[in-house]
């Protein structure tokens, strides 16, 4: 498996730390000085990484549902191309926040939604893509990210082995420099939908390196994949979880967050390894037990 190197002296392998990400996402409700509140939060939890969303409205959604009403408590207008218009950042707003990160020394990129968005980031020298699960059968997409020779991480809600052959398949002819998330789609997801046993399955099918996003409650079940062999937990990351917002419920607050990060690192040094011998921690023991 290869190892992605990363800015700020960052890397993911399976013989790295986990690399935790928190999701931003929409969670900055369209607020630049609230995008940069949550970057500050994140990075004093000690995550390697936030990552947001940039969209092209026209582009990314179909006319029929952009026309949609989309009223509840949870809207930023009446209808959907409202709602969606009201949480994207400009591209120099954009540019605000890749600078902010910088300055902070935390890992910056995105999840775009269309090629309209790819040339945006490119501008933005966005470090990373991902590429999300209600892409992962949007192969033109795909494909105009690999062009990019950047990593790319890619999350396996919704999808069958089938779409992820496919997709994969096709990173694969690009490059090596790749992660596979496991990942459910629904919001909150009930533990018995979690499905973690996939995660071993997807490595020795794909034989890269596997991660996890999770959309469950709490925190202790996200790095527990780490045993598992996930070597990336991404969560969506927010200041309060009562906010208005679609992904706020499902988000974590700093305090989870920095538990995440904290039980992930003594997972991982848990871990140990492959082989058996005796420690220099039981030598005590072996001679006091045994006699020598």
């Amino acid at each position: 498996m290869t190892q992605i190197k990363l800015p700020f002296n960052k890397s993911i392998g399976i013989n790295d730390p986990p690399f935790i990400i928190a999701e931003i996402g929409n969670n900055h409700n369209g607020d630049l000085e609230l995008a940069f509140e949550l970057i500050r939060k994140a990075k004093k939890c000690g995550v390697d990484a936030v990552k947001f969303q940039v969209k092209d409205i026209e582009s990314s959604f179909s006319k029929e549902l952009l026309d949609k009403t989309y009223d509840n408590e949870n809207s930023f207008g009446s209808t959907y191309r409202e709602h969606k218009e009201a949480l994207e950042f400009s591209k120099k707003q954009l540019k605000e926040i890749y600078d902010y990160s910088e300055e902070l020394k935390i890992l910056c990129f995105s999840t775009p939604f269309d090629i309209k968005s790819i040339k945006l980031l490119e501008e933005l020298d966005n470090p990373i893509y991902k590429i999300s699960s209600f892409h992962v059968t949007d192969l033109k997409l795909i494909e105009e990210i690999c062009k990019t020779q950047k990593p790319i991480i890619i999350s396996s809600g919704m999808s069958t082995l089938d779409e992820l052959d496919k997709a994969i398949n096709l990173i694969k002819s690009y490059t090596k420099k790749f992660a596979l998330l496991h990942c459910v789609s629904s919001y909150p997801t009930n533990d018995q939908d979690l499905n973690l046993n996939v995660i071993p399955t997807l490595k020795n099918r794909y034989d890269c390196i596997i991660g996890y996003s999770g959309h469950e409650r709490g925190t202790v079940l996200c790095t527990s994949t780490i045993l598992l062999g996930s070597r990336i937990i991404e969560r969506h990351f927010t200041l309060d979880r009562y906010m208005k917002g679609p992904d706020h419920a499902s988000s974590l607050e700093p305090d989870g967050m920095s538990l995440v990060v904290k039980r992930a690192k003594r997972t991982f040094v848990a871990l140990g390894s492959t082989e058996k011998n005796v420690l220099d921690s039981e030598l005590n023991n072996r001679k006091k037990f045994r006699g020598y």
